[in-house]
């Protein structure tokens, strides 16, 4: 494998894994949203990709290049730019003070899409433990800097999942929806290629063909993984820093709650929107129930 190494004074590693935005990295040893080693693993194209903070600087050890990894873990963003440009609040600038460091990565999209189909009415660990189920029960067994972990399946080898099955692994309801976009992606009557060409608006919609997708579960994975930093989710914990700090901006209706966040932040918005989601859920700035 080869390694690259980056100042981490440009990442929180921690911070960025554990905050509740992928399901697709883990720790070599104890759960991810726990404690343990602070090696971290993930797949791209096929290849591991493993990171670790340690003495001042992050390595990363994978095959891939090293602007693939740059892209992974969004080490291209300029952190300090990004805020400076967004309207001063109170809540906000606590965030970032506590926070600094935390960076939206980019995940592979299949499965990040899957991890939020899992998502509703599910709280953080549950959805992480869904997603490492399904590695395990069909995803490849693969042996990771001398341990055995599990890929993520690809869509061919997911299809051969029945909803039963999927149930069985304590999915429930949502096992219809990862089968039907399972088949819509390996039948070829849906690409996520397309979104690279497409504005937010249009991509926003493109996802949402796919069965059991909408709105926030379709800002989630633009946001998380085609790098659409516009996008905005609006969860409970989100809709909370909305109503509480950002009252004009809030509405009944997501889409246009939205408009009114991407218009307020701008073009990276969904920056805006993890800082103040995580610091909500780790009582950092309060929020109104």
């Amino acid at each position: 494998m080869g390694e690259y190494r980056f100042k981490s004074e440009d990442i929180d590693l921690e911070l960025t894994l554990t905050c509740g935005q992928t399901f697709c990295w883990n720790r070599f040893e104890g759960g991810l949203y726990g404690e343990g080693s602070d090696r971290f693993y993930s797949f791209r194209n096929g290849e591991p990709l493993i990171a670790e903070e340690k003495d001042g600087v992050l390595v990363v050890e994978t095959e891939l290049s090293e602007k693939e990894v740059r892209k992974a873990l969004d080490l291209e963003t300029d952190l300090d730019k990004v805020f400076s440009e967004f309207p001063e609040s109170e809540a906000l600038e606590r965030s970032v003070s506590e926070l600094w460091g935390l960076r939206i990565i980019s995940d592979e999209f299949f499965p990040c899409l899957v991890s939020y189909l899992c998502s509703p009415q599910m709280r953080i660990p549950r959805i992480k433990k869904m997603h490492n189920d399904i590695a395990r029960q069909f995803g490849e067994e693969v042996e990771v800097d001398g341990k055995t972990v599990y890929r993520f399946p690809e869509p061919e080898e997911l299809a051969e999942a029945s909803e039963e099955a999927l149930r069985e692994l304590g999915v429930g309801y949502r096992a219809e929806y990862i089968v039907k976009s399972t088949e819509m992606i390996e039948n070829g009557h849906y690409s996520h290629e397309e979104l690279s060409e497409m504005n937010y608006e249009e991509a926003r919609e493109h996802i949402k063909q796919l069965y059991g997708v909408g709105d926030k579960v379709a800002d989630c994975v633009l946001l998380f993984s085609k790098g659409f930093h516009e996008a905005y989710p609006i969860d409970t914990w989100a809709q909370k820093c909305i109503k509480t700090h950002y009252p004009a901006l809030h509405h009944d209706k997501y889409e246009k709650t939205s408009e009114n966040v991407r218009e307020h932040f701008g073009q990276k918005a969904g920056y805006a929107q993890e800082y103040l989601f995580h610091a909500a859920r780790k009582d950092i700035i309060e929020v109104e129930d």
